[in-house]
């Protein structure tokens, strides 16, 4: 059985109305192709931030070479007798400073501070450039008050001068 022909409808512009069966879809192709500038941005956007965040932690690591530090108590535990400079400037950065012992060579690694009552620099020291011995050196951010002999906590004013002493 068949569709009877029917005098096609005519649209307002007096051109007449398509009848196929994709007409139906039309009217969501063609809002889909409106929303597609946007929906092309958005997904541009999207895949943008993570390639852009990505370039960005790859500068900073290359800034800072392949080294890393790990100047923690726990950090510094991996650390092997036998390692060569090079293998331990990888992991803990650069030392602060360099002191001769008789044949060894120790670097020092931490970072001081008069904020905390104290902290933690660690020695690494070498013979013939490889590691034989890390030592820990806690020292003491207190300050003693000159002028009384107390001792004055990081951050904090000395105290005040008796003018009657």
């Amino acid at each position: 059985m068949s569709a009877p022909n029917l005098p096609l409808p005519s649209v307002p512009d007096g051109a007449p109305a398509d009848t196929s069966p994709d007409a139906l879809f039309t009217a969501f192709r063609e809002g889909a192709q409106k929303k597609s500038g946007r929906f092309t941005f958005t997904w541009f956007v999207a895949a943008a931030v993570p390639v852009v965040l990505a370039l960005g932690f790859f500068g900073l690591w290359r800034a800072n070479g392949t080294s890393f530090s790990v100047v923690t108590p726990h950090g510094i535990k991996v650390l092997r007798a036998g390692m060569t400079t090079q293998e331990v400037g990888g992991l803990l950065g650069n030392p602060l400073t360099l002191q001769k012992q008789g044949a060894q060579d120790c670097y020092r690694y931490g970072r001081p501070n008069f904020v905390n009552e104290v902290f933690v620099v660690y020695s690494v020291c070498y013979e013939q450039g490889q590691v034989r011995d890390v030592l820990t050196h806690q020292y003491s951010a207190w300050q003693i008050d000159p002028a009384t002999g107390t001792f004055v906590a990081p951050g904090q004013p000395a105290a005040p001068k008796n003018p009657a002493g």
